[in-house]
């Protein structure tokens, strides 16, 4: 459904529609629950800064364990930015993990295969909403296309998920993480 143009159109709120968007005014009690100005507002601590009680049902992985439970899952979701956008494009893919890195598929003109050439991040995740209780982790580091035949046998056989997209998702992507983080959570 198109709205008339005019005051209350989503065109006049967000500019012109060919145009970037620009960000949204702050809206009235937007401050945060104190209603203080955000800049008189106590940082946010960082993880470093909690004390124990604070970080009961937490645990921070070390590489080995992201490593570990990177290659229980087949789904992910591969982020990175589109020339132009502000905030980073997110989208799920089968992968699987082989030698320490990420390799999924891709369609040659999807926008995974466009964008996430170069420099992307992955996260994987497994969380209970019932016991309250479940992992995360992320990677982000080099995303490549993998062209090479020899390089593509070594892939072995039967790896690679079959996707769940339809189409062909003949293109071979290998993320190397040069950076890997996780938590455990659990209920205290």
């Amino acid at each position: 459904m198109v709205e008339p143009s005019g005051a209350g159109s989503s065109e006049s709120r967000r500019g012109s529609l060919t145009g970037p968007a620009s960000p949204p005014e702050p809206r009235e009690g937007s401050e945060g629950f104190s209603g203080r100005d955000r800049s008189q507002q106590d940082p946010l601590p960082v993880e470093e800064d909690l004390d124990e009680g604070e970080r009961a049902g937490l645990s921070v992985l070390d590489r080995e364990a992201c490593l570990e439970l990177l290659a229980t899952r087949d789904i992910g979701r591969v982020a990175f930015t589109i020339d132009g956008d502000a905030a980073p494009t997110v989208l799920p893919v089968n992968y699987a993990l082989v030698h320490d890195t990420i390799v999924f598929r891709s369609t040659l003109a999807g926008s995974i295969m466009r964008y996430a050439r170069g420099y992307a991040a992955f996260q994987v995740d497994r969380l209970d909403e019932e016991r309250r209780d479940g992992w995360s982790v992320l990677a982000s580091g080099r995303c490549r296309w993998v062209r090479d035949p020899g390089e593509l046998e070594r892939i072995p056989q039967g790896r690679l998920p079959r996707p769940w997209a339809e189409g062909p998702r003949d293109q071979v992507l290998k993320l190397t993480p040069a950076r890997l983080t996780g938590r455990r959570l659990h209920r205290p």
